[in-house]
């Protein structure tokens, strides 16, 4: 451009020139003014190109430059306006269909991800869900209470407008609880035979049921604003196979309901009938019975999957503050950390389901350590330092199923309360002697704090304790504000004999060792 305005200036110069020359002739020479017409042609034609290139190339060119500019600012919606110019306004048209693309993968992105958020939130709060109906298992609530707990919970997790609970007595299961239901409605029938369940399939035998159908049902608002119900999401409650129990939850939106979720709910109907089954237990046995029952189902919940699931809680936990902070990378890797604790939770919620059983009794005491000191750094970072000295045993699986599960309460606990920097796991077998040593270099803790707690807070060192116990061993937990933690296992067994096969011999018992300092 800055050419063509140096020719127009020079141009203007000629033409100056020519005409004074022009004027002092008289003008009576055709050639004189040949040449002062020359330069004056000449100078529109400039002007002439400067518009046309000013219309045709540098205007196209500006506007592309603000829309590069705005689009760079994150202005997606930018758009090129329509050019004069023909092959200018089909690359506008062009640049106008990429920002489309864009736009719209943008957007398909934000909802993925919002959607995926919205996913996994609904994940963790199920999870949180089957975290306390584990942790509740052992409590002091009454079943009934737990159950209408639970029933407005769930209620409030998966969206529900209404939600009934039936409890199994004398082959018909009878309405305990319900709530968002007109008192005229033919779900809120007050007994209903178990044959009636079976022969209809409500529950596919056992498993989560979802009515997908669209039903005129009265709420207690009356027609409710936001349709009818769509869903009627049928939950059994039961305990090894039979049904002691059912949550009817009714669902006006089209809620998807995939595999992990029925799983989610199924585990939550194993838990809350392991509650009802507890009940149950308590008006038919004994209270040595019934105590014996709760200490070995809240061993194998608390050291599996209760482990897993608090660990997830911890994740969700940060995540959030992650998604506050605003920093998409750290988002993800939560994400991924948040994506391989469902699918351990996953993986142990269907051992569970399927024996009822901790996945860890098949294998030795050093791999199974092993394991755990290897999810312990994953999780944590901690440096651990593991001294092994331990050769093969000839431990009982029982006896090597407690071993593992209190080293492994021991790191649960460091984890969640020592905030260490350094962890120290020594294992030692030699003759008949065995000596487990648990250190961190934490917080540490006051033991008279720890005793004032409330029932149900210090389940882990209860069932430790126990554990120790069964073992014939000495437990030592010592600790100091400030000074860490340290847990010292010890007692001996003889592989000539076995103390779980004979009870009665006292003299076949593991001998608990003397405890050193």
């Amino acid at each position: 451009m800055l050419p063509l305005l140096v020719v127009c200036a020079l141009l203007l110069v000629m033409i100056a020139v020519q005409g004074i020359v022009l004027y002092r002739s008289g003008g009576q020479s055709l050639l004189e003014w040949g040449f002062f017409l020359t330069p004056v042609v000449m100078f529109f034609l400039v002007v002439k190109s400067i518009l046309f290139v000013r219309r045709s190339l540098i205007n196209p060119l500006s506007h592309i430059r603000f829309w590069v500019s705005r689009v760079r600012e994150g202005d997606l919606s930018a758009r090129m306006p329509r050019l004069d110019n023909g092959e200018f306004n089909e690359l506008a048209g062009d640049i106008n269909g990429v920002a489309d693309v864009v736009q719209s993968l943008h957007d398909d992105l934000e909802a993925q991800v919002h959607a995926h958020t919205q996913n996994l939130k609904r994940k963790a709060q199920a999870l949180e869900l089957l975290y306390e109906a584990v942790t509740s298992v052992n409590t002091a609530y009454e079943v009934d209470d737990l159950l209408s707990r639970f029933l407005r919970r769930l209620g409030d997790v998966f969206d529900a407008d209404a939600a009934v609970l039936r409890v199994l007595e004398n082959s018909r299961l009878s309405l305990r609880d319900s709530y968002g239901l007109d008192r005229e409605s033919r779900f809120l029938e007050q007994d209903v035979p178990i044959r009636f369940v079976w022969r209809n399939n409500l529950f596919g035998r056992g498993s989560i049921e979802v009515r997908s159908e669209t039903i005129a049902e009265t709420l207690d608002s009356g027609a409710p604003e936001g349709g009818p119900v769509r869903q009627i999401v049928s939950v059994p409650l039961q305990y090894r196979g039979s049904i002691l129990g059912s949550y009817q939850l009714f669902i006006r939106s089209d809620a998807e309901f995939n595999d992990e979720t029925r799983e989610l709910l199924a585990g939550i109907g194993q838990h809350l009938g392991v509650a009802l089954e507890q009940s149950r237990l308590d008006q038919e046995s004994g209270k040595l019975m019934l105590v014996e029952e709760r200490a070995r189902l809240a061993n194998e919940l608390h050291d599996s999957l209760a482990q897993t699931l608090a660990s997830l809680r911890f994740q969700v936990r940060v995540l959030d503050e992650t998604l506050h902070q605003g920093e998409e990378r750290v988002t993800w890797e939560e994400l991924e950390k948040l994506e391989r604790q469902v699918e351990e939770a996953n993986h142990e919620l269907r051992s569970l389901i399927a024996q009822f059983r901790a996945p860890l009794k098949s294998h030795g005491v050093v791999l199974s350590v092993e394991k755990l000191i290897r999810k312990f750094r994953s999780d944590t970072g901690a440096l651990v330092f593991f001294q092994n000295e331990w050769d093969e045993d000839h431990l009982s699986a029982e006896m090597r199923n407690d071993v593992v599960r209190i080293v492994q309460e021991a790191l649960n606990n460091i984890k969640k309360h020592a905030d260490a920097d350094t962890v120290r796991v020594f294992l030692r077998h030699h003759g008949n002697c065995h000596r487990v040593v648990v250190e961190d270099d934490g917080v540490g803790y006051d033991e008279s704090a720890l005793s004032a707690g409330g029932a149900g807070e210090h389940i882990g060192r209860q069932i430790m304790a126990e554990r120790a116990e069964n073992l014939g061993a000495m437990l030592r937990l010592e600790s100091e504000p400030g000074e860490g933690s340290c847990v010292i296992l010890e007692f001996e067994y003889s592989q000539d004999t076995d103390a779980r096969d004979a009870p009665g011999d006292a003299s076949e018992q593991p001998r608990p060792v003397a405890a050193t300092a």
